[in-house]
C-alpha cells in the first residue's frame, strides 16, 4: 500500500495565521526544497480565504507567471487483470510510449492522479489514485484506489489514468508555446526544476501582465483577465483576446484605475481552484 497517502493531508498553517512562527517553515508560500511534506495538490486556505496548491515543479515556474500543468495522460488501455466489487487494487496494462515514453513508473508517482473506469461504456467511476506498485518493465502496474470498487469489472473494461496535474508543473517562460496546457496555479516564488512548493489559485494576486493596449484594463469596462493563448503564463485582457478561441479565465482586476489605459498593477482576483 502506498506510503505516499501518510503524509500530512492538512499542512499546519503557518501561513495562515498571524502568529510569528520561526525556524524553516516561517517562509509559508515562499517556501521551497527538494523534501516532499505533502502530497502534491494538497490544498491550504489562508484566513482571508486565499488558497493555495502544494506542487511539483517539472521545469522552472517563475513566479507571478501561470505554471502549467504538463502532464499527459498516460495509460489508455483495458485492464490486466479483473477486479472484484469491493476491491481496492486494480492492474492496468503499460507499454512503451504509453507512460513517460518508456513505460517505466516509480512506486508511488502515480498518487493523487485519477483513473476512470469502465470509460467509453456504461455506469464509469472516476477515482483518485492514491498510490502504486513500480513497474520498470513496461508491463503493468497495480494502482490503490480511494475507494472500494462498487462493482466488478472485467479485463475488457477499459481504464485510463489522469496524472496528478500538480506533480508535472511547467513554468510558461520555459514550454514556450503553450496553448495545449492549462495553467493551475501561480507560484509565489520562483520554482526551481525538482523543488516542491506552493502556487496559488484562489484570491488576490498579481499576475504577470503584458504592456500596452492588450493588458487588462486598458479599455473601459474591460475588467476580465485571462491567460494568453501561446503565451508564457501572462494574463491579458478580454477586450483584447477572442474569448471564443477558449482561453482560459484567470479572474478579474479588483482595483479600480486611476487614470485608465492600464494604470493599475493589475491585481485580480484570481479564480483557478478554491
Amino acid at each position: 500500500m502506498s506510503k505516499v497517502f501518510s503524509l500530512p493531508h492538512g499542512p499546519l498553517n503557518w501561513f495562515a495565521s498571524a502568529k510569528d512562527f520561526t525556524g524553516d517553515n516561517n517562509l509559508g508560500p515562499f517556501a521551497t526544497e527538494t523534501i516532499q511534506r505533502y502530497i502534491f495538490g494538497t490544498r491550504n486556505i489562508t484566513w482571508d480565504g486565499r488558497v493555495f496548491k502544494y506542487g511539483h515543479a517539472a521545469a522552472e515556474c517563475q513566479s507571478g507567471y501561470g505554471a502549467y500543468n504538463y502532464a499527459l495522460v498516460n495509460i489508455s488501455a483495458v485492464l490486466a487483470a479483473n477486479a472484484a466489487a469491493g476491491d481496492r487494487r486494480v492492474k492496468v496494462t503499460v507499454t512503451s510510449g504509453g507512460y513517460a515514453a518508456s513505460g517505466v513508473i516509480a512506486k508511488d508517482e502515480l498518487a493523487g492522479g485519477h483513473i476512470v473506469l469502465n470509460n467509453g461504456v456504461e455506469d464509469p467511476y472516476n477515482m483518485m489514485i492514491v498510490g502504486n506498485d513500480a513497474d520498470v518493465a513496461a508491463t503493468t502496474c497495480m494502482l490503490d484506489l480511494e475507494w472500494p470498487l462498487p462493482a466488478a469489472l472485467t479485463t475488457s473494461a477499459y481504464a485510463e489514468v489522469l496524472l496528478n496535474p500538480y506533480a508535472h508543473l511547467y513554468g510558461g517562460i520555459t514550454i514556450g508555446a503553450s496553448e495545449k496546457m492549462s495553467v493551475m496555479g501561480i507560484p509565489k516564488v520562483n520554482l526551481v526544476a525538482t523543488y516542491n512548493g506552493w502556487i496559488q489559485t484562489w484570491g488576490p494576486c498579481w499576475v504577470t501582465p503584458p504592456s500596452g493596449a492588450t493588458a487588462p484594463g486598458y479599455a473601459n469596462g474591460d475588467r476580465q483577465a485571462y491567460f494568453l493563448k501561446q503565451g508564457n503564463g501572462s494574463i491579458i485582457g478580454g477586450a483584447s483576446g477572442t474569448v471564443e478561441d477558449g482561453l482560459q479565465p484567470a479572474g478579474f482586476i479588483m482595483q479600480r484605475d486611476v487614470a485608465g489605459n492600464n494604470a493599475g498593477p493589475p491585481f485580480i482576483m484570481l479564480q483557478i481552484s478554491i
